[in-house]
């Protein structure tokens, strides 16, 4: 029954998945298999995906990123060293704020609130809730809610951008850019046979799996994504040899929709129902920590628009660095500041935010 039911949500996944590529919504594939779980789920409960796919999924997600990163990526990682201290101050003072403001106006208390703003994974943030003395449900619903939204933002967002950049005397190039969003991938190269695909891309999964599953196995957050990505990586700037696929890349982010798609049944529809104050005050918070961070990022660095909006969305890391490269914005950029974002969260975020609700206690 148990693989029924996970065939059959990859299926449902799919068709959502493929609709929304064929209607040509940025990031559509993600997207609509998310959206179409979530309806899945919520009409008839049946949606399944084993927890045990995430860091295999996460390994093929650092494959689509680590082959796409050139020497010119490495180069310029020094460019990245303002931008990552204009996100982490704003990141820290937004979620403060927004934290502040959900334990005002809502019934939660100021460490649910604190966590449920803070932008770090939904798991993550859920465990040390409970470790901190806050409710694991509320923040969890609020992360799940958090990415949902983000999902829904980003193609409305790059919509808006494309007529801009359309608008402008840049428009031509920065349509074109756009509207090819996605198509590019590490595909055999002119004079490659199939044979030596097969072999370059065999080479590049085990580097994959066996970088992937050494900083899984040490227990480092996102840890087979980060390593299966510096493995694959390495593997392309010493060799040009890493290998990925258009169809692998659908079908990573179709999983990842389905995914996270799976976490929103019909009783979890009812508990936001009851928290919608702060999934109000969280939509606002997302509007905040994009617009805030990115306009910010635009001004003081030399990053692409695209680029600083992928950057300032407080999503999952896998789930926003799979956007980047479905975006055609600058993917390797993208993952080193979400792995960055999600460091400083998960060992500097306990204590600040237990220091934070002490001294609002205390006033």
């Amino acid at each position: 029954m148990m693989v029924w039911q996970i065939l059959l949500t990859l299926i449902v996944a799919a068709c959502g998945g493929l609709i929304g590529r064929k209607l040509k919504i940025p990031a559509g594939t993600m997207l609509g298999a998310l959206l179409f779980t979530i309806l899945f789920n919520v009409f008839l409960n049946k949606a399944f995906i084993p927890r045990d796919v995430r860091p295999w999924l996460q390994m093929l997600s650092g494959i689509l990123l680590g082959s796409g990163i050139s020497r010119r990526d490495v180069r310029e990682l020094k460019y990245l060293i303002v931008p990552g201290i204009v996100m982490i101050v704003n990141m820290i003072i937004l979620n403060i704020i927004f934290g502040y403001l959900m334990f005002r106006f809502s019934n939660l208390d100021l460490a649910t609130s604190l966590l449920a703003t803070a932008p770090g994974g939904m798991t993550d943030m859920a465990l040390i809730a409970a470790e901190l003395g806050g409710e694991m449900m509320p923040v969890t619903l609020l992360h799940l809610a958090r990415l949902i939204i983000i999902y829904a933002l980003l193609p409305w967002i790059f919509a808006r951008l494309r007529q801009y950049q359309s608008a402008n005397s840049k428009g031509a190039a920065c349509e074109a850019a756009l509207a090819t969003a996605g198509t590019s991938s590490k595909n055999s190269l002119p004079g490659e046979s199939k044979k030596q695909y097969l072999g370059n891309s065999l080479i590049t999964f085990a580097v994959a799996a066996a970088g992937g599953i050494l900083l899984w196995q040490l227990g480092i957050n996102a840890g087979a994504m980060i390593g299966s990505m510096l493995a694959v990586a390495a593997l392309n700037l010493t060799t040009g040899r890493a290998r990925s696929s258009g169809k692998m890349r659908i079908g990573v982010q179709i999983i990842a929709g389905a995914f996270v798609g799976q976490n929103m049944n019909r009783e979890n529809l009812g508990m936001m129902a009851e928290l919608l104050v702060p999934v109000l005050i969280m939509v606002i918070s997302v509007l905040a920590f994009i617009l805030l961070i990115s306009i910010s990022l635009i001004w003081l660095s030399k990053l692409e628009r695209a680029t600083c909006i992928l950057i300032s969305a407080p999503g999952g890391l896998q789930e926003v660095s799979l956007m980047a490269i479905d975006l055609n914005a600058d993917a390797p950029k993208v993952m080193v500041m979400q792995t960055t974002r999600l460091m400083v969260v998960i060992a500097l975020f306990p204590t600040l935010l237990t220091t934070v609700a002490e001294f609002l206690d205390g006033t």
